[in-house]
């Protein structure tokens, strides 16, 4: 009979995962969000589950041909890991244990600096030293199976499981990104570097990936606020380009100035907050399969005209309680998406981006395709997305709230473990000749964010009822 391990695997598979990766007792040293005991009290054990993207739908979405299937499919793979997590959570709460899943995105401790969006329990984290993959020069995790386009979820349980073996810790950096870093090619504003490495202390071993110029260089693109590439030869699928970075990303250094760049463009949009409670319902809740996953037709059955692929997709947000006028949520992350499970595909994949041309507004909240820049400026001048007045007070009240409610605050201890932890890596890289190259985070203190300490501490999240959709 095969061993607990070996069941949960199967249960994993059956229920949805592609991958699946245990890490039991001994595997927990390193950055706070490794410790699974903040998820669960007495916690010894977790495992890590990942589900694959459709290559296809990443195709339409570098090329510029649609981006609803990829959106579509981004969509069903957060409750398909979600659903799978789920099953090996129940399986191993009816073998007597104590399990519990991590949502797949948008949890975090509560911070200063909200905005540093530090996990309650890193999936990514998870994932390296379950076995499933290592960190890519991007610092997403990179799988032989998928490369990096994958989407991630963890169980945490009191089961004490037997680990599986780890990749060696800088095998992706050193086979693969070295001679590749083609993903740091498709960041609209070089969130990381491909000519300098930071590491990570996990677990003993030193793990390196590009390093990180400004976690604000990645929040602005992800929310579609700044969609041109750098050499302003191509786009993503956001609709807003920041004029003051168009010739150049701004400093680094200067963090407040960045964020308070980038958070009035998004407060401008009108739908900042919208977009953001869409990441929530599809994240944070787990809905029965006939309503989520098989709502939506397979790829190869969609609808091949983009009108009736924004309408379904509307429709499933709408019913998730969520209104969106322009329902293409997912506008970057092509870090994940660019890098496939060898270079042939990687490169095959960052060519149709960079050949792609411009995405820029049109009327009523919708896309246009254009291959000159020229073309691109003509339309975002005659069709600027404009916005009211309440609509913006109103999107900005709603993003506030619910950022002051759920994120702002302060857990002492955490930060009490994070500054034991940055001494071990800076002692840790001096020793291995790499002074100064520890990761760092930093964060941004103002009076402003300060006001959120009246957030204070954890709630348990209630969780909401299933939500009925229908078809479109």
């Amino acid at each position: 009979m095969p061993g607990l391990e070996e069941q949960i695997k199967e249960v994993a598979k059956k229920s949805g995962a592609d991958l699946v990766g245990v890490a039991g007792p001994g595997r927990f040293n390193g950055p706070p969000s490794i410790d699974p005991t903040y998820i669960l009290r007495g916690a010894k054990s977790i495992v890590s589950v990942a589900t694959g993207f459709n290559a296809n739908a990443i195709y339409d979405f570098l090329g510029k041909v649609s981006p609803y299937p990829h959106n579509i499919d981004e969509a069903v793979c957060y409750q398909k890991g979600y659903r799978a997590a789920t099953a090996v959570a129940d399986y191993l709460k009816s073998k007597g244990y104590k399990a519990k899943v991590v949502e797949p995105n948008a949890v975090y401790r509560r911070a200063l600096d909200p905005f540093a969006t530090r996990p309650t329990f890193s999936h990514r984290f998870g994932a390296v030293i379950s076995g499933l993959g290592t960190f890519g020069l991007s610092g997403n995790v990179v799988t032989k199976e998928f490369g990096a386009s994958i989407m991630l979820d963890t169980v945490v349980t009191n089961a004490v499981l037997a680990s599986d073996p780890v990749r060696p810790a800088n095998e992706t950096m050193e086979k693969r990104c070295y001679n590749c870093k083609l993903c740091e090619k498709t960041c609209t504003m070089g969130m990381f570097r491909d000519d300098e490495l930071e590491y990570l202390l996990i677990n003993g071993e030193l793990h390196s990936r590009g390093k990180r110029n400004n976690l604000d260089f990645c929040n602005a693109p992800c929310f579609g606020l700044h969609g041109i590439s750098r050499d302003k030869k191509w786009t993503n699928w956001g609709q807003f380009w920041i004029k003051g970075w168009m010739d150049g990303s701004p400093d680094p250094e200067q963090r407040e100035k960045v964020r308070s760049t980038f958070m009035k463009v998004g407060g401008r949009a009108g739908d900042s907050h919208q977009r953001f409670m869409a990441i929530i319902k599809m994240a944070r809740n787990l809905y029965p399969k006939e309503l989520t996953e098989d709502f939506f037709p397979s790829y190869e059955n969609l609808p091949k005209d983009v009108e009736s692929q924004k309408q379904l997709a509307i429709q499933y947000y709408k019913n998730l309680g969520v209104e969106l006028k322009d329902p293409c949520l997912v506008t970057c992350a092509q870090c994940v998406q660019v890098c496939g499970p060898d270079f042939e595909e990687t490169k095959k994949r960052y060519d149709l981006l960079v050949n792609s041309g411009y995405i820029v507004p049109y009327a009523n909240w919708d896309h246009i395709h254009v291959n000159t820049y020229e073309e691109a400026a003509a339309l975002k001048a005659k069709y600027p997305r404009r916005v009211s007045a309440a609509d913006m007070i109103k999107d900005q009240q709603g993003q506030g709230v619910y950022w002051m409610k759920n994120f702002f605050g302060f857990e002492p201890i955490e930060e009490f473990k994070n500054l034991l932890y940055q001494r071990k890596a800076k002692a840790a890289c001096a020793r291995a000749g790499l002074a100064g190259k520890e990761a760092k985070a930093p964060i941004i203190v103002s009076p402003g964010y300060l006001m959120g300490l009246a957030g204070g501490s954890r709630k348990k999240k209630k969780r909401e009822a299933p939500i009925k959709l229908t078809g479109v």
